[in-house]
């Protein structure tokens, strides 16, 4: 018996399998122990020893990954990356993978962890480059345009 469930509680469904395999070992050892003959206090013995001797599952990490994960705080947002100053992206996002001039404007592409991030720089009425456009970009030529959102937040 295998339980699914959404993404979200991947942890939860893995700890339940979990405790299900260990219940169905426990139950084909006392049944073992049974047809040999042992009494059930030796046949629980037999199959807590088996189950300690056999898992390489922490009870700690099985109460631990019932708990609800929590909530990430993305890696970027795009309100302080819109509007920034060229040496402010650099130090936040490192050294851009491409820098491209033309005319007043700036093309920049940095290399990010799920995507390829695309900064248009231009300078502003007081004449201050800064940030002016933003979009994300495929890692590569045959995955699909990503999120913005979603690829400032993984960083």
């Amino acid at each position: 018996m295998v339980l699914m469930a959404p993404p979200g509680m991947a942890t939860v469904a893995s700890a339940a399998n979990q405790w299900i395999e260990i219940k169905m070992k426990m139950s084909e050892t006392i049944a073992l122990c049974h047809k040999t003959r042992l009494s059930p206090i030796s046949a629980m013995l037999a199959a807590l020893v088996l189950l300690t001797a056999c898992s390489s599952t922490n009870p700690d990490t099985l109460l631990s990954a019932a708990k609800p994960a929590a909530v990430s705080m993305p890696v970027f947002q795009l309100d302080e990356i819109l509007g920034a100053a060229p040496a402010m992206l650099d130090n936040r996002l490192g050294a851009p993978a491409l820098t491209r001039r033309e005319g007043d404007g700036e093309f920049r592409r940095y290399s990010l962890s799920t995507c390829t991030l695309i900064v248009i720089l231009y300078p502003d009425d007081a004449g201050v480059v800064r940030a002016a456009h933003v979009d994300a970009a495929a890692l590569t030529s045959d995955e699909e345009k990503p999120n913005l959102e979603a690829c400032l937040a993984a960083g």
